[in-house]
């Protein structure tokens, strides 16, 4: 099995650690090749959609002025697909739902665009009305 080498801040090893305990991994390893399995499964499962969708769109980044200009500018790029933005701030965090339906790829394009900026948490989720 290759060996990979990662470098983090001290910071992001101690939430890493205390999550890792608390959920019963034996190894960083363990947990990091589970991570990595979430992590691939989540972005192929939305590799081969098409069409037209109801998605979700959740973010959540810092309170900063120059990110909510870049985002604004983003929404403005994809105003024919965003049909709603909530947000909340709790202390100093901004979090956001955007609701999108159109063609995915559009969607696709939106959230890669949003997940792009600098501290920027963003996630999305496929609406499905039977």
């Amino acid at each position: 099995m290759p060996i990979i080498s990662l470098q983090i801040s001290d910071d992001l090893l101690e939430r890493f650690e205390k999550v890792r305990n608390v959920s019963g991994f034996n190894s960083k390893s363990e947990a990091l090749r589970e991570a990595i399995v979430n992590f691939i499964e989540d972005q192929e499962k939305f590799e081969n959609l098409e069409g037209y969708k109801i998605m979700t769109i959740s973010l959540v980044y810092p309170f900063k002025e120059v990110i909510i200009d870049e985002i604004t500018e983003i929404y403005t790029q994809y105003k024919q697909i965003i049909k709603t933005i909530t947000d909340w701030r709790i202390v100093d965090k901004k979090i956001e739902l955007i609701l999108a339906v159109g063609e995915f790829g559009l969607i696709k394009d939106l959230k890669n665009s949003l997940s792009k900026i600098k501290e920027v948490i963003s996630s999305i989720h496929e609406i499905i009305i039977d």
